[in-house]
């Protein structure tokens, strides 16, 4: 899925190239292993796949996102359906993200599946295969449509894979 994503985008982006017309494409792509800022090991796993592209009138957005840790004698996983917002700040880089998604909570007693909205923001803050400076951080908030207050918030930073947030413009 995220594969395909880079592809429409970069056929979007190369088709209004070739018509002389300008192209923003930007977004975040990353995967890997998170956990607290304090803590030896990961404790989430995730992956990320989000990108806009416009190219003179013609606009494209989508986008993927799962996410999933053990908590408490229990298993939270976020699937993220669809990208409904996404904002990037090249300057800094970060990007903050949201969508309809489903959250699947596994315990002793069963398993629930909630539908609601997932918001999350990554923040890009040393280049890829570097150990220095800080890692990269992602935050994971739920909400379900009865309450404004998340019913889930995860913070964490990158202890294995990288977030990339990206933003390129080109015209000719």
């Amino acid at each position: 899925m995220m594969r395909k994503l880079m592809w429409l985008a970069l056929l979007t982006l190369v088709s209004a190239v070739a018509m002389a017309q300008t192209c923003v494409v930007e977004g975040a792509i990353g995967a890997g292993a998170a956990g607290a800022p304090d803590a030896d090991h990961p404790n989430a796993h995730f992956g990320l796949n989000v990108i806009h592209a416009t190219c003179g009138d013609h606009e494209f957005q989508a986008g993927a996102f799962r996410f999933t840790t053990r908590q408490e004698n229990r298993i939270v996983e976020i699937q993220m359906i669809r990208l409904a917002r996404l904002e990037v700040d090249a300057e800094h880089h970060v990007a903050a993200f949201a969508g309809p998604a489903v959250i699947t909570v596994r315990t002793r007693e069963g398993v629930r599946h909630v539908r609601g909205i997932v918001s999350v923001q990554v923040r890009d803050s040393r280049p890829r295969g570097s150990e220095e400076g800080d890692p990269d951080a992602i935050g994971v908030q739920f909400f379900v449509p009865d309450r404004q207050d998340p019913v889930f918030t995860y913070r964490g930073v990158v202890r294995r894979g990288d977030i990339l947030v990206f933003h390129h413009e080109r015209s000719r």
